[in-house]
């Protein structure tokens, strides 16, 4: 059966006996909570549950933004594009239990890294029983066959009459780069920029494509609330980004942005449907001429890469030809007012940035 959606009516719900044991257990060692996007609905009570603990956060690339990304308890994200910060904090300070709120703790979220697990065990939270053991199978599991959000509201409920613990500011400022003049954008700088005028400066979504766009955005981004950014880690099927931006400016009637590769853009794209309906969609696109996550993975090998080149294409003629516009960026300095004129510009809008190969990604 379809469990998720029998969720959405059945709700199940956890027997108050094992929230009290929880609720015990957690105020005299709080656990590290590791979040999916399963728990998207509940980033209220999540937070709440955090300071009512002081537990640490670590969060799969879907889950981004459902606790805040600049909270001081925050370790980073896991898997593909995260943070080797986590890796390094649970290894100081490894966990007795991990509380896995709607995860399944794939590949993409974990690559199944050991140094990820607690000492004792998980303690998972999910509406779907498949979900429980299949990760980590050789670690104890403690299944609790419930949705997210009246899991953590009645656990904050127990432990309501608990004090809160003291929550000191010690989360590290974003890194930072000088611009340079030439050479090629550095995706780093991009990032800053889709950070400063998108995210911090606007309500607008964001979908990262599948490659480097993925890992860039994953690990640069910070995100404060859920919902605004979307990437896919069940296939990771170029095109995910480059048509379901239009899908998603269309269904929020306002502006969603799609951070892609050239070879994705060109692969799939959705164009012409944009420009049909006339959608708020806007393609940001790292153009290095490339398949560029292939090749530096060769490289990586230690292959010379082959068939990885593609001819650069002119993505603003591409855009105009079809009735959207757009403009090209060579320039770090030029970021931030391409972004603030493709925030502002009405319709379909390309961004064609000349990126700087050079770079390895996250």
């Amino acid at each position: 059966p379809d469990v998720g959606r029998i969720a959405e009516h059945v709700m199940p719900e956890c027997a108050p006996a094992v929230i009290t044991r929880h609720a015990e257990r957690f105020a005299v060692e709080p656990p590290v909570i590791w979040l999916g996007w399963g728990a998207r609905h509940a980033a209220g009570p999540i937070r709440q549950l955090v300071e009512r603990l002081g537990a640490r956060v670590m969060c799969s690339p879907r889950a981004k933004g459902i606790f805040p990304e600049d909270h001081s308890r925050f370790l980073g994200v896991t898997g593909l594009g995260g943070h080797t910060r986590v890796d390094e904090l649970l290894a100081a300070e490894r966990p007795t239990h991990t509380l896995v709120l709607g995860t399944r703790m794939g590949e993409s979220t974990s690559f199944w890294d050991p140094a990820l697990t607690p000492s004792q065990g998980f303690i998972h939270v999910d509406v779907d029983p498949a979900a429980f053991g299949v990760s980590y199978p050789a670690i104890a599991t403690e299944a609790i066959v419930c949705e997210v959000g009246a899991y953590v509201r009645a656990l904050v409920d127990e432990l309501g009459s608990r004090p809160a613990v003291t929550i000191v500011d010690d989360a590290e400022p974003l890194p930072g780069l000088a611009p340079r003049d030439g050479g090629g954008v550095r995706p780093q700088q991009l990032l800053a920029g889709l950070q400063r005028v998108i995210v911090d400066g606007s309500d607008a979504w964001l979908m990262a494509e599948s490659g480097n766009a993925f890992c860039w955005s994953t690990h640069l981004l910070r995100y404060r609330e859920p919902g605004r950014y979307r990437v896919s880690t069940q296939f990771g099927s170029m095109g995910h980004a480059t048509t379901g931006v239009v899908g998603a400016a269309l269904a929020r009637s306002g502006k969603a942005f799609a951070l892609v590769g050239d070879g994705a853009m060109m692969m799939l794209n959705e164009l012409h449907a944009a420009v049909q309906y006339r959608a708020e969609a806007v393609w940001v696109i790292l153009n290095d001429a490339c398949y560029l996550m292939c090749a530096q993975g060769m490289r990586v090998m230690g292959w010379e890469p082959f068939h990885c080149e593609l001819p650069r294409v002119d993505f603003v003629a591409l855009a105009r030809a079809i009735g959207a516009d757009g403009e090209r960026v060579e320039r770090e300095a030029d970021i931030d007012a391409a972004l603030a004129r493709a925030l502002a510009a009405r319709g379909p809008w390309v961004l064609d940035v000349t990126i700087d190969p050079r770079e390895a990604p996250p």
